[in-house]
């Protein structure tokens, strides 16, 4: 993809529509409120299950996290546009 071209800001746009929609519908939680439900099951974990979905789940906090603290960073260097000079 070039740079910059006529349509950079429709491009732009559509990706950060794109991005929103899909942090919005991940935002939701259903598919953490089933494994709320599942996680009750008797009998639903072994020791190594338990130590793998510990992982998973801290792995996915950080990046929810690390999606945030980036938003935030986009956010303030585009604040920046028109600033300097």
């Amino acid at each position: 993809m070039d740079h910059c071209g006529p349509d950079h800001i429709e491009v732009l746009d559509k990706k950060i529509s794109a991005l929103s929609d899909a942090l919005a519908h991940l935002g939701q939680g259903t598919t953490l409120k089933e494994l709320l439900r599942i996680i009750r099951f008797p009998g639903y974990t072994t020791p190594a299950e338990f130590a793998f979905s510990v992982a998973m789940l801290d792995a996915m906090a950080h990046q929810a996290r690390m999606l945030e603290q980036m938003g935030d960073q986009l956010l303030g260097a585009a604040k920046q546009v028109g600033k300097e000079g």
